[in-house]
């Protein structure tokens, strides 16, 4: 294959912002988790609509998350019956919940399907991955913390293609020093020099992070941090800027981007892929409190 190409294909991310407070008043939780289901289902549901592909094309259907775990691990909320809320909206919704690797955890996630495709000696064709962060119970600690400062929310859905049997596409690993962040920007910058013509797209981080990455990364073309408008959303930050991105400048012709994740425990993730003229982008309007 052209090693300026990736087998890996967007064919859609769609994004809705998330308010901060969620709601006035916190409400029970189990509402809170329901009502959220409800915005991804139809989400997820507007995104395979407007991409025009077989709802029976996807196989399996991750939901990611960085935040929202101690409703699981309660038993406030059990994810089964968020499960069957949403399948509700149809099979294609997310069937399995990952919260282990948290801003990473879709990368992990996405490893996991090849990697069964390739045990079970078929090929993988659609990936779809959603990203929900939302500070549900109003922590102060995820509204503004000093590794990141200000947090954003938001629920993610992204659809990808595998359009050729992929190589290297996917690099996952974790952090062995103390500087996970540091170590994550020396590996992105590696693994760009083995992809000429890749264009990354990093998490976005206040500024003296960002401009850790601009000495490592020196020279490597990247989209801008989008810190400042969104704070840090976790592991929706590189789709959000590919949205954002895609949305600003109109792509004519197939380019090559780097997704990149890290999380605060050390895993991180990089996927190599295309953004085509025909790839959905979707930017929803803020989520209403209704």
């Amino acid at each position: 294959m052209d090693q300026t190409v990736s087998g890996l294909v967007v064919k859609g991310i769609a994004f809705t912002p998330l308010p901060q407070p969620l709601f006035d008043q916190l409400l029970p939780i189990d509402q809170v988790m329901s009502l959220l289901a409800q915005s991804l289902g139809s989400q997820v549901n507007q995104l395979i609509k407007q991409t025009g592909i077989p709802v029976t094309e996807f196989e399996r259907h991750f939901l990611c998350s960085t935040m929202i775990e101690l409703p699981f691990t309660t038993q406030s909320v059990k994810w089964q019956d968020i499960a069957t809320q949403l399948k509700e909206y149809g099979d294609h919704q997310p069937d399995t919940f990952v919260n282990a690797y948290e801003c990473a955890s879709w990368g992990y996630s996405l490893r996991h399907y090849l990697k069964q495709a390739e045990l079970e000696q078929r090929q993988a064709k659609y990936m779809i991955v959603s990203i929900m962060d939302a500070n549900v119970y109003n922590f102060e600690f995820w509204r503004y913390n000093e590794h990141w400062e200000h947090s954003g929310f938001g629920i993610t859905t992204v659809i990808l293609e595998v359009e050729a049997p992929l190589t290297d596409e996917m690099t996952i690993g974790c952090a062995v020093t103390h500087n996970g962040v540091a170590e994550f920007a020396t590996v992105v910058r590696r693994t760009m020099m083995k992809k000429p013509g890749a264009v990354v797209a990093l998490p976005f981080f206040p500024v003296n992070v960002q401009m850790m990455f601009e000495k490592l990364l020196r020279g490597q073309p990247s989209l801008p941090d989008l810190h400042a408008n969104h704070g840090h959303c976790f592991g929706a930050d590189p789709w959000l800027s590919l949205l954002t991105h895609g949305l600003n400048n109109k792509i004519e012709q197939p380019q090559r981007f780097m997704a990149c994740s890290v999380a605060l425990n050390g895993y991180y993730a990089i996927a190599d892929l295309m953004m085509t003229p025909d790839t959905v982008l979707i930017m929803n309007k803020e989520w209403q409190r209704d």
